[in-house]
């Protein structure tokens, strides 16, 4: 027989109406020890409602006034501000790559493996790989071919090796260390590091890269306190302490108009505003040099750092002077094309390029750019970095369709670029060429002289091929770019990493000078590998690089 168990009661059930049930009378007939127990628990359970309600209450308005206190008033924030807040509890992917498509893609790879893999055994954590001796240099002692390199193992697919760069960042990344305690350029510091945390945490959307990316700008804002308001050249990172070169006031302009680009983009990220448009802050460092004197909008390639004026009378674009033209363009784009001042300076400087610096070579009738010594001394001299023009005229070019003279000068440039590598017996561009402005001259267009016969693995005209092929369709560009590969394949390759060379006219010597750059991966595979990708992984309307090939995104405001 099933025993009675007089806890369980069930209220609906009608058969216990005509024998009298009620609550009362069943409470009643328990014993007097389980009626206090009861009445106890009863008690306690009301007691703890009355007090969790009352601190639910003032918890609350704690934790508003808390909030208030962290996060302002989404009304006052700046519109990317309120659109970061809004994607805080919302997983926001990075962008994915496929593996290559193609043989010269999985060459460029191949390449890039070939590199990392003597980087990592032989000098890890360190800035740079010495190919030849097989040992570490230092520069910043900031892991400099991890941070400038992560984004091109992202693009590539090669994800062991971006694994090993991503927990380097996170766990040894480090500006407290004593490698860090020297002073080093500002403007490389900018491009080649920001920059690269920069791009991967775009790619990948990973806070580890954005929280080390402000940890470095804090401390590279400091170097905008002056009363010129242009960035100082060096920092001392561990030190927090910025100066100017110990043997001259002056500033290049490549340097000081080369680094908005990547502090405009940390306030974007952030929400912070302090990197763009503080007092001292890239936006105020853009308006200095927008504000003075101009050439035709060719300026000098110095610049005061005490007065913010330009000094000096040669005017080139090679270097000391090329990426202040280049993130002209690129500043009107990032921003949006809403900012005329970029734009009017840049189309300004093209159009004194046209005027005072575009000349023919004989007798091949080659294009190019040279450079001016005073206001009316040209000199025939071109460097490798001017080949980055062609690209950016191309892209310049994208935007305004009806300006065709920029498409028809870039096409020129990059031919003439393309024979400072085909004219060499390795296949190799010098560092420096000259050219022969005499139409009744038995020599040749392009001129070599001793001290500028080095090659530094410069990837100039490889991002000018990748812009030239994705712009007009032509393979031809990617032609050219397949020779200088194998060029380099062929002559800078060591069997552990690769080496800049200090001749390109002797096959047999070209002379390995035992230093593989950091930008070798950062910049020159990376453009390889997106020459040749059969379309334009980072689409233009989206899209624009750094100086060190560091993909940032486009901003509509």
């Amino acid at each position: 027989m099933k025993k009675d168990i007089p806890f369980i009661v069930d209220f609906n059930d009608k058969s216990h109406a005509g024998s009298g049930f009620s609550v009362n009378r069943f409470f009643c007939r328990l014993p007097r020890q389980q009626r206090t127990w009861i009445l106890s628990l009863g008690f306690l359970s009301i007691l703890s409602l009355l007090v969790y309600i009352g601190y639910s209450k003032h918890s609350s308005k704690f934790t508003q006034h808390i909030l208030l206190q962290y996060h302002p008033s989404e009304n006052s924030k700046e519109p990317w501000q309120q659109k970061q807040r809004r994607h805080e509890n919302q997983r926001i992917e990075g962008k994915v790559f496929a593996l290559p498509t193609n043989e010269r893609q999985i060459a460029v790879r191949d390449a890039m493996r070939h590199a990392w893999k003597a980087y990592r055994t032989y000098a890890w954590g360190f800035d740079e790989l010495e190919p030849i001796s097989k040992r570490p240099s230092v520069w910043f002692g900031l892991g400099l071919t991890i941070v400038d390199a992560i984004d091109t193992l992202y693009i590539m697919n090669m994800t062991q090796e971006y694994s090993q760069a991503r927990e380097w960042i996170e766990n040894y990344f480090n500006m407290d260390v004593n490698l860090v305690d020297k002073f080093n350029s500002h403007f490389e510091i900018t491009i080649r590091i920001l920059g690269g945390l920069l791009s991967i945490y775009h790619l990948t959307m990973d806070d580890v890269f954005m929280r080390r990316a402000v940890e470095l700008g804090d401390r590279l804002l400091l170097n905008f306190n002056t009363s010129s308001g242009l960035p100082l050249a060096e920092i001392n990172l561990k030190r927090k302490i910025a100066h100017t070169y110990g043997w001259t006031t002056d500033l290049t302009t490549a340097e000081v108009g080369t680094v908005q680009l990547e502090m405009r983009d940390l306030s974007r990220i952030t929400g912070d505003k302090k990197y763009e448009v503080s007092l001292n802050a890239a936006d105020r460092s853009a308006a200095v040099l927008h504000n003075q004197v101009k050439n035709d909008g060719l300026v000098p390639i110095f610049v005061s750092s005490i007065t913010g004026q330009f000094s000096g009378e040669i005017i080139s674009l090679g270097a000391r002077g090329d990426s202040y033209y280049e993130y002209l363009l690129k500043q009107w784009l990032q921003t949006g094309q809403t900012r005329p001042n970029f734009w009017n300076d840049w189309i300004e400087s093209i159009d004194g390029i046209r005027k005072h610096l575009w000349r023919v070579a004989y007798p091949e009738n080659l294009y190019f750019v040279g450079e001016l010594l005073g206001i009316s001394v040209f000199s025939p001299k071109m460097d490798h970095l001017v080949c980055f023009l062609a690209g950016n005229m191309a892209l310049g070019w994208h935007f305004r369709r009806d300006l065709t003279y920029l498409l028809d000068m870039a096409k020129n440039l990059t031919t003439t670029c393309y024979e400072m590598y085909a004219q060499q017996p390795t296949g190799l561009s010098p560092e420096i060429v000259y050219f022969n402005l005499d139409a009744e001259s038995n020599k040749s267009a392009i001129l070599v002289e001793d001290n500028d016969a080095h090659n530094l693995l410069r990837p100039e005209l490889v991002e000018s091929l990748y812009y030239m092929y994705h712009l007009t369709g032509d393979k031809i560009y990617q032609d050219w770019g397949w020779q200088i590969f194998q060029s380099f394949e062929k002559h800078t390759r060591q069997n552990d990493g690769y080496s800049s060379i200090n001749d390109v006219r002797h096959v047999d010597d070209v002379q390995p000078r035992d230093k593989m750059e950091s930008y070798f991966l950062a910049e020159t595979l990376k453009y390889f590998y997106l020459l040749f990708h059969p379309t334009n992984l980072f689409p233009f309307q989206q899209w624009i690089f750094n100086t060190e090939a560091h993909p940032l995104p486009i901003y509509t405001n």
